[in-house]
C-alpha cells in the first residue's frame, strides 16, 4: 500500500515536472522567463538537549529543476530531489544514532533583485517549502532497524530565506531553512534535539 502511494507521488511530481518544461520552453523568447536544473548541499546541524551526547553535521544534497517567472519580482517554484538526516554518538541504548531521509521537496520562493549588473544581480527570496518524504533509514548504534519510538510523517511544511547572485546564466542561492512542522515526530528515550539547516545551491539557467 505504502510502496503504491510513494509510487502515485513520484508519477504526480514528475508530471509536474514535465510541466513546468513545457512552460518554460513555450514561454522561453518572453523575458522574465528563466527555467534549468539545479543542485545543492544541505548542512544539517544537531543539538540535544544531553551534553554527553555528541552532535555531528549531516550533509545532504538536492538534486533537481527550477522556473522563475518575473524580473526586478519574481516567483520561483523548484522540484527538488532532497536527502537530509542526523548523526549522533554516545546514545542512550536503544536510541537512534544516525536517521537518513529522503524527500521530494517544493519550494515556493518569492524574490526581489536588490542590485541590477550588466553582468551580476544580488537578490533577497523568500517562502514555504513544502517536503514529501519517500524513504527514510533509521540506525541503531550501527544496527540498521525499523523503529517502533522514532515516528515519521510524510509531509511537513517549511520556509526559506535567504540571498541570492545571478552570475551571467549561473544563479548560486544560499538559504536558511526554517521547520513549520518536524516530521520526525518523536524525540527518543530521553532526549531530544533540534536541527538547523543550511542549504547552498547552484541552478544553470538553460534560457
Amino acid at each position: 500500500m505504502i510502496k503504491s502511494l510513494k509510487k502515485e507521488l513520484m508519477k504526480k511530481l514528475l508530471l509536474v515536472m514535465a510541466a513546468m518544461f513545457i512552460v518554460a520552453v513555450s514561454n522561453a523568447q518572453l523575458p522574465g522567463i528563466s527555467f534549468g536544473p539545479k543542485i545543492g548541499v544541505n548542512l544539517d546541524q544537531v543539538t540535544t538537549n544531553l551534553s554527553t551526547i555528541n552532535d555531528k553535521m549531516k550533509t545532504g544534497y538536492d538534486l533537481g529543476v527550477f522556473l522563475r517567472l518575473g524580473g526586478k519580482c519574481y516567483f520561483q517554484p523548484e522540484l527538488l530531489y532532497s536527502t537530509s538526516g542526523v548523526n549522533f554518538s554516545n546514545v542512550p541504548i536503544g536510541s537512534p544514532s544516525k536517521i537518513d531521509l529522503k524527500s521530494i521537496n517544493v519550494p515556493l520562493m518569492f524574490g526581489a533583485r536588490l542590485i541590477n549588473l550588466k553582468v551580476a544581480n544580488i537578490r533577497v527570496l523568500g517562502g514555504p517549502i513544502a517536503s514529501f518524504l519517500v524513504d527514510k533509514k533509521v540506525d541503531y548504534n550501527g544496527v540498521a532497524s525499523t523503529t517502533k519510538t522514532v515516528a515519521f510523517k510524510d509531509a511537513k511544511w517549511g520556509a526559506q530565506v535567504g540571498v541570492g547572485v545571478d552570475v551571467l546564466m549561473f544563479t548560486l542561492d544560499v538559504r536558511y531553512n526554517v521547520d513549520f512542522n518536524r516530521n520526525v515526530t518523536q524525540q527518543a528515550n530521553d532526549f531530544s534535539w533540534d536541527k538547523q539547516a543550511v542549504n547552498v545551491s547552484l541552478g544553470w539557467k538553460l534560457f
